[in-house]
């Protein structure tokens, strides 16, 4: 039975058009939202402002339609169902932007300055120390501001944007104590498999995670012989390997994140410990189940591509919902810090000086 409308928690996640989605989208937070789009509010931003943080030259930003069609297309041939859950362009949402200026206010630099994940995304964005901008430190202060925009109270993440959450919390919590219960406090929900490794695709691939901008996913829409390559590209620990090794290994990340049949992957890893089998076999299991997996949601996207123009009417929509939103949140921010009140002040004594001004002598 479906949750009435009333009851729903409204759940907000969201991905940065930078390339298309991969397969730690998929185990990270892509699943989440299918399974929880029945019994939530579900919003999903296509974060456009978000990627200007490591792509902001112009030829960068023309890229961002192409983008940005990409990542709707990746959503929906997962299951998301647009009737279901909102999908929304960021930069479509001018309130967050302000709300975004008032909440750098509350919260200090050092506070951002240490989070691993800033320095992550600079790295793969070849960016020195010192080139990096004012925006990708504040990333996570523009992330706060989606979540608590949209009054969301679910936000389902990868391992990696735990710590982004806990900004939104604690500026959320700051501000209901500084100018009144504005906010409710949102919750993050990390997925069973937080991070994936990358794939050996580029030097060192996959002692990071799977990454957009590293080079060393595998993608939602790649052929099968492309997921084959690519799988085959993870190394298995070397001859007398220890059950240490396989939980290390990116290898066997694999076995555990997409084998369905767990006692298959439990025997797979007591053989290979043994040297009954070798990383070939293993490629092979995972490719196997990766297929089962990846086909379907190849077979929606192929139907999604028929239609043209479902796409952008799907994002338009959605946005015009968030605008109406967005800017209900703001007006009540602005109310509670006396934003508000101060320029309807100095609006009223205009009109009455202006008033004034037609009365004769």
């Amino acid at each position: 039975m479906n949750v009435s409308a009333q009851a729903k928690k409204r759940l907000l996640t969201g991905d940065r058009p930078t390339g298309p989605l991969h397969l730690g989208h998929l185990v990270g937070t892509l699943h989440n939202r299918v399974m929880m789009q029945d019994q939530h509010d579900c919003w999903l931003i296509v974060a456009d402002l978000h990627s200007l943080t490591t792509r902001s030259r112009r030829e960068q930003i023309g890229e961002l339609p192409e983008l940005v069609h990409e990542v709707v297309l990746d959503l929906l041939s997962v299951g998301i169902d647009p009737e279901k859950s909102t999908i929304y362009l960021q930069s479509g949402v001018p309130a967050v932007y302000d709300l975004a200026i008032l909440l750098q206010m509350l919260i200090p630099v050092n506070r951002l300055s240490g989070i691993p994940t800033i320095r992550d995304m600079a790295r793969n964005a070849g960016l020195k120390d010192d080139e990096v901008p004012l925006g990708l430190l504040g990333y996570p202060v523009l992330q706060a501001a989606d979540i608590l925009m949209a009054r969301a109270e679910v936000v389902p993440v990868g391992g990696d944007n735990e710590a982004h959450v806990a900004i939104a919390v604690e500026l959320a919590e700051h501000f209901n104590t500084l100018y009144g219960p504005v906010f409710p406090i949102p919750e993050a929900m990390v997925s069973s498999t937080p991070t994936l490794p990358g794939v050996d695709t580029v030097d060192g691939g996959s002692q990071h995670k799977m990454s957009k901008s590293a080079g060393n996913s595998i993608r939602l829409k790649d052929s099968a012989d492309e997921v084959a390559r690519k799988v085959r590209s993870l190394a298995g620990p070397a001859a007398g390997a220890t059950p240490e090794d396989l939980d290390s290994s990116p290898l066997f990340a694999f076995v555990d994140a997409f084998m369905t049949d767990k006692a298959a992957a439990s025997a797979l890893k007591y053989d290979y410990l043994r040297g009954k089998t070798n990383a070939d076999s293993v490629h092979q299991a995972i490719t196997a189940d990766l297929e089962i997996l990846l086909r379907p949601i190849r077979e929606r996207r192929a139907e999604l591509m028929a239609d043209p123009g479902r796409i952008e009417e799907i994002v338009v929509d959605g946005t015009i919902r968030a605008r109406e939103v967005a800017y209900q949140t703001l007006n009540q921010v602005r109310d509670a810090m006396g934003l508000e009140s101060l320029w309807s002040g100095l609006v009223a004594a205009t009109q009455r000086r202006a008033e004034a001004r037609k009365r004769p002598y």
